[in-house]
């Protein structure tokens, strides 16, 4: 399972954008500027230029996505809600998978070029803070989870696979809860290789800084890390986490095939409720 990753920047308009947390769903879309400031404010003190330039591309992109990609999010939960639950294939959970992915790219292309601009403005007392920042954070996660071993690792994969399938089809069969200990411990553990990618992102992103006045060098730099992330995987990391995407698909299917009448109807609900939400988001 992966854990810890790359901190992405796009990811937090992903989430502003499908937020059902706290205050209304719009009233979080509506001020997105604001919450995307407070979130980078956890790793570095921005300058007023700064915040106006995430202001300012925000304000940009919420026209475009409102356009054009809330209609297609919308069109795709619609072709979700067609889906038959007992025929359903990794054909069709794969091309789900793509479009989703194709979805978090579009918006990463969308605000690539203010991430460049915001690194390149960074001053080396605002770089030494970021630095900090996310060391620390590393730090915390290796310390919640290096004394955990293999037996609790996967008692913890397992809580998350059945939490996470309540919540979208809710109380889950024996025949379901069967298939979710198999897939747990078919899981290989990837938390100790998270360690050792996060020291290689916390150096990758040294070089990246050091490289912020140089346009060509920063622009390579910044699209390995934030378009293949991949590419600083350790080869042990890389397998383990193929493996568990190939057979996490399988068992999720499986799961899927074995949905109730009941299940079925809590889905479609939840997917609905979603869609009346990004439907709101439009007004």
């Amino acid at each position: 399972m992966k854990q810890g990753g790359a901190m992405k920047p796009w990811l937090l308009l992903l989430l502003v954008c499908l937020s059902l947390s706290g205050c209304g769903t719009k009233f979080v879309y509506d001020n997105a500027d604001w919450l995307a400031i407070r979130f980078v404010e956890e790793f570095v003190e921005l300058n007023d230029n700064q915040q106006e330039m995430i202001s300012f591309a925000i304000e940009d992109a919420s026209v475009w996505h409102r356009r054009e990609e809330i209609p297609a999010y919308i069109a795709e939960l619609n072709q979700i809600l067609l889906i038959s639950p007992s025929t359903f294939t990794e054909a069709q959970f794969i091309s789900h998978e793509a479009r989703w992915r194709q979805f978090s790219f579009q918006l990463l292309d969308r605000f690539y070029p203010v991430v460049m601009l915001l690194i390149a403005s960074m001053s080396d007392a605002q770089v030494e803070q970021f630095m900090n920042a996310l060391r620390v954070r590393h730090v915390q996660f290796k310390h919640q989870r290096e004394s955990e071993d293999e037996v609790e690792l996967i008692a913890r994969y397992k809580n998350r696979i059945s939490e996470n399938l309540e919540d979208w089809l809710g109380p889950l069969t024996s025949s379901q809860l069967k298939v979710i200990d198999a897939w747990a411990s078919d899981l290989q553990v990837t938390t100790p290789l998270w360690f050792e990618y996060q020291t290689q992102l916390r150096v990758e992103l040294i070089r990246l800084f050091s490289q912020r006045h140089n346009p060509d060098k920063l622009a390579a730099l910044l699209n390995s890390l934030l378009y293949s992330p991949e590419l600083f995987y350790s080869d042990q990391l890389y397998k383990r986490i193929e493996h568990n995407s190939t057979i996490g698909r399988a068992y999720l299917v499986e799961v899927i095939n074995l949905m109730t009448e009941q299940q079925t109807q809590y889905f479609r609900d939840e997917v609905r409720s979603w869609r009346d939400i990004l439907a709101e988001l439009l007004d």
